[in-house]
């Protein structure tokens, strides 16, 4: 297989929110972004898909040695082979990309986080890097983009928490600051209870208007001036954001079932705010339902 159709079929099957941020992406980054979004599902994945954290610390030492071998221009994975032209035709310095092995790393180790400081740190690690080089594949500078880059990558990890709670809590993994649950009087059992909660609900709704104001503070960050060349970004921020709409509407139903938006939603809304990306504004009633 083609490393690039490799790569969209990991992460941007057609239908898929990513797919539909790639269609606006510009031309001559798309393939490096297809790639960068491939890399970071192949190393997360990593703790999900072994049972002994050894054999995940082998693996992980796999793609350690494989970005050495990208950054020597020999890569063997065809995830690497998709990310070494954009890498060499953009000057990109990937040592950053060693900080999702480490994401990783916490995963395999830890698998709970004490604080949201702690948390803060592995969603930086796994996501920070990539949205770092993503806005230099785009030739965008970095005090314009930067922020917003940083702001989006935290937004997106901590929905993607939120929307895969019980898959990682039956994992033996927790995304939601220890104390916080603790706080709220639940653990990891009656987290996964199959009974209406006030505490869960409540608990959830913190971390969906954390997740928010991630996804707000980018926007609001982003000069209108820049915001052409970042609509991909601007994308995942409007369908993430109208996730947590979803999920804040139905009193985060998480724990029974995962949510997605329908395809039809999410090309209307990507092609909404593809047309218009300088009307995207943050906080509620921006974006149709």
């Amino acid at each position: 297989m083609d490393p690039l159709d490799y790569c969209r079929q990991k992460v941007a099957p057609d239908g898929s929110s990513v797919y539909y941020a790639l269609l606006f992406a510009p031309n001559e980054a798309r393939a490096g972004l297809t790639a960068l979004a491939a890399y970071r599902a192949e190393i997360l994945e990593i703790p999900r898909e072994v049972s002994e954290a050894g054999v995940g610390a082998v693996k992980l030492t796999w793609w350690q040695e494989e970005l050495e071998r990208l950054q020597n221009g020999a890569p063997r994975h065809p995830v690497m082979q998709a990310l070494l032209p954009s890498a060499q035709s953009h000057g990109l310095n990937l040592e950053g990309l060693g900080e999702v092995i480490e994401a990783a790393r916490m995963d395999l180790e830890y698998g709970r986080y004490p604080t949201l400081r702690e948390l803060t740190l592995y969603c930086h690690r796994a996501g920070g890097a990539i949205a770092d080089l993503a806005w230099r594949l785009t030739g965008a500078r970095g005090d314009e983009v930067a922020p917003f880059a940083h702001d989006l990558s935290m937004g997106l990890e901590l929905t993607r928490m939120i929307r895969h709670v019980r898959r990682d809590v039956r994992a033996g993994r927790v995304y939601i600051p220890e104390d916080e649950l603790t706080l709220a009087g639940l653990d990891t059992e009656t987290l996964l209870d199959e009974h209406p909660s006030q505490a869960r609900q409540e608990l959830m709704e913190r971390q969906g208007a954390r997740a928010r104001r991630f996804l707000d503070s980018a926007i609001a960050q982003l000069p209108g001036d820049a915001r052409r060349g970042q609509t991909h970004g601007l994308v995942l921020a409007v369908l993430y954001r109208r996730l947590l709409d979803t999920l804040a509407h139905e009193g985060y139903p998480v724990v029974a079932r995962e949510h997605h938006l329908t395809p039809l939603r999410k090309f209307w809304l990507a092609w909404r705010t593809a047309r218009r990306p300088g009307a995207v504004k943050p906080g509620p009633g921006e974006i149709p339902k």
